[in-house]
């Protein structure tokens, strides 16, 4: 009864922190889902360079956004020593970071463009990719500056002002999508051109919003003030956000990627480019909607790291455990209920993005494949997660490596081309790379809870 009542104060407690983080994460890819869904209406041809565009980019700059997933624990670390003020520090030091990644990022997404035929699709995807891409680019630095900002916030405690953001920056997204894609409110008609300028306004907006609400705000103005009397005004905190932060990044670059591979193997599969439009369109949003779902996952995760890395600067050992297990229970449930959603809506749910017959029956028969990966795919972020609320970092990263490049992809290839599965293959490939990533994760979960020094 005593455990029973335990476990209820930490799930309350993990849904207070995670339930802005999802609704923030899942505003997040609403960008995207809005993105695909309002470009639609312009053909499927659109919604593949669209998704493909925004896969490639997504897999550029997210070891960037990995690296500052760094911010949160050292910030919940500092609140868990009693030393809040170290937050500050490492605000400061996530703002350097993030402007070297901004140079860095865009430098690489530039280049990409001029190799876009190197990946094998077809014409139109690159003509139309490479539109997206110029100019998306320029949101580059919006992306780093506000995770870095959001990931101070979410270490203090403080997760609904991302979710606040998040959401106003999605409504203005697509009030910009439905002006300049289609050429409303006498503007001209700019098709992915449009979409690309209304998500970069979109995200430097938000970016605006959360740094003036740092900078006005009272708590974090008090905090200022402590950290001049106790430190030197430096920006010391560089080096312990890229020791966590780069291992943390790779790891979700692997992963990333690793799907962005398979986005593009998807390109591949069919005689003519209209069949294999037709694939990648229904790989597209087959894959949108299971991130919709992952993303309600790594917001239960972000709750998990931010209780740990509190029980952490605590010394609290069994703190640490009763909110790793915590998290793990909310994941199996989600991602039952997520699981169902796409067994039993697998018709109903590609009809939200097409009309396109072949394209709805593709993309459906994945959802059933989807609804078996949700729980592997689950328990791999949410233990990831809780380990990055350690600071272990180095060995997970490695198991993402194993798992996705090792294993999951190779697989997906000889599934999908040499024996001819196609679609099926691939995501066949994907179960099996998420479920051996979710065993080895929860595996070092364990033993890492036996044996962090405190």
């Amino acid at each position: 009864m005593i455990l029973s009542t335990i476990y209820r104060k930490k799930i309350k407690e993990a849904l207070t922190l995670a339930l802005p983080i999802i609704a923030g994460q899942v505003g997040q890819v609403l960008m995207g889902f809005f993105d695909t869904v309002q470009i639609g209406g312009l053909g499927h041809e659109y919604i593949a360079a669209s998704g493909f565009a925004n896969g490639l980019y997504w897999m550029t700059v997210l070891l960037g956004m990995g690296i500052l997933f760094a911010v949160s624990p050292l910030v919940s670390e500092a609140f868990g020593e009693k030393q809040g003020y170290k937050s500050i520090g490492i605000f400061k030091s996530s703002m350097i970071v993030s402007a070297v990644l901004t140079v860095t990022f865009m430098i690489v997404v530039y280049m990409l463009t001029a190799y876009l035929p190197l990946l094998k699709h077809s014409n139109s995807d690159n003509l139309l990719a490479g539109k997206f891409l110029r100019i998306v680019n320029f949101s580059t630095g919006g992306i780093f500056f506000f995770m870095a900002a959001k990931q101070f916030l979410d270490g203090m405690g403080r997760t609904k002002v991302g979710m606040i953001i998040t959401f106003g920056g999605l409504m203005l997204n697509i009030f910009l999508n439905w002006v300049l894609i289609y050429g409303r409110l006498g503007m001209p008609k700019l098709g992915i051109e449009g979409a690309a300028i209304a998500t970069t306004t979109a995200r430097i907006t938000m970016t605006i919003a959360i740094l003036y609400f740092i900078w006005q705000d009272k708590s974090v103005q008090i905090l200022w003030r402590e950290f001049k009397r106790h430190v030197d005004d430096s920006f010391s905190y560089i080096k312990p956000i890229l020791i966590i932060g780069i291992p943390a990044g790779l790891q979700f670059f692997w992963e990333v990627a690793a799907f962005s591979a398979g986005q593009i193997m998807s390109g591949w599969i069919g005689a003519t480019d209209a069949i294999k439009a037709n694939n990648e369109a229904a790989h597209i949003i087959a894959i949108g909607l299971a991130s919709i779902t992952f993303m309600i996952l790594t917001g239960i995760a972000s709750a998990g790291t931010i209780m740990i890395g509190y029980s952490l600067g605590a010394k609290d050992r069994e703190g640490m455990r009763l909110a790793g297990n915590t998290v793990i229970l909310l994941c199996v449930v989600f991602e039952l209920v997520f699981a169902a959603v796409f067994f039993f809506g697998h018709n109903l749910l590609p009809q939200l993005y097409t009309d396109n017959v072949e394209v709805i029956s593709i993309a459906s028969t994945m959802l059933i494949l989807a609804a078996v990966f949700q729980i592997s795919d689950g328990l791999q972020a949410v233990a990831a997660g809780a380990l990055r609320g350690m600071q272990d970092v180095k060995f997970p990263a490695a198991i993402a490596l194993v798992s996705y490049w090792g294993v999951m992809i190779p697989t997906c290839y000889i599934l999908a081309i040499p024996l001819h599965m196609g679609l099926q293959g691939i995501w066949i490939g994907f179960i099996i790379g998420l479920s051996l990533a979710a065993v080895l994760q929860l595996i070092r979960f364990r033993i890492m809870i036996r044996k962090v020094e405190l």
